[in-house]
């Protein structure tokens, strides 16, 4: 063979390796599909409770059912903030902040400090925070605000850590328990 046939014979070569890398890349990188889109795909109930989306925060979150709460603003200067105070519903909670929803839509600013009183698993909380995110839910007309705690004391940490581990533990126990009826009454 001539030397420009070698040339065409090494550039094909390199290129068949070249693609060849590309592709087991590509195959090794794929993300396997999460549990969450697995579920919603196939329209199934997760074993476990599972915490949608994907959570980028500090510490780990608790979905709530109907859990009310009473908030007060403790900017009173500002005559946007009206009325200030009033009840919601807590969304879901960690040790570092919660999400309530609520009928009123109030404008954010930097450091707009709230109060925020709930009870879980008869204790009562009473946490200050400022409110860092806004949401909309426009088939409602509702409004919903992540809060940031600032003043939680370490009592109240550990209560509140304590309270949001057992919630998670009666729900995976329950879970467990409907599986394995579910199954005993197949047999």
């Amino acid at each position: 063979m001539e030397y420009r046939e070698w040339i065409y014979v090494l550039i094909i070569v390199v290129l068949l390796l070249l693609l060849s890398l590309y592709f087991l890349i590509k195959k090794f990188s794929k993300k396997p599909q999460s549990e969450t889109t697995a579920s919603i795909e196939k329209k199934e109930t997760p074993r476990y409770p599972t915490f949608s989306g994907v959570n980028l925060r500090e510490n780990f979150r608790v979905s709530l059912d109907d859990v009310h709460c009473f908030v007060e603003f403790l900017d009173v200067e500002n005559e946007e903030l009206n009325p200030k105070f009033f009840n919601g519903v807590l969304k879901n909670i960690s040790v570092g902040g919660v999400k309530f929803v609520c009928d009123f839509e109030y404008p954010i600013e930097d450091d707009m400090m709230i109060k925020v009183r709930f009870s879980l698993k008869n204790s009562m909380f009473i946490v200050k925070g400022r409110i860092v995110r806004k949401e909309l839910y426009p088939e409602r007309d509702r409004f919903g605000y992540g809060v940031q705690f600032t003043n939680l004391f370490d009592e109240d940490r550990e209560l509140l850590y304590q309270i949001l581990n057992r919630i998670m533990v009666e729900r995976r126990r329950k879970m467990v328990t409907n599986s394995l009826v579910g199954e005993e009454s197949m047999v």
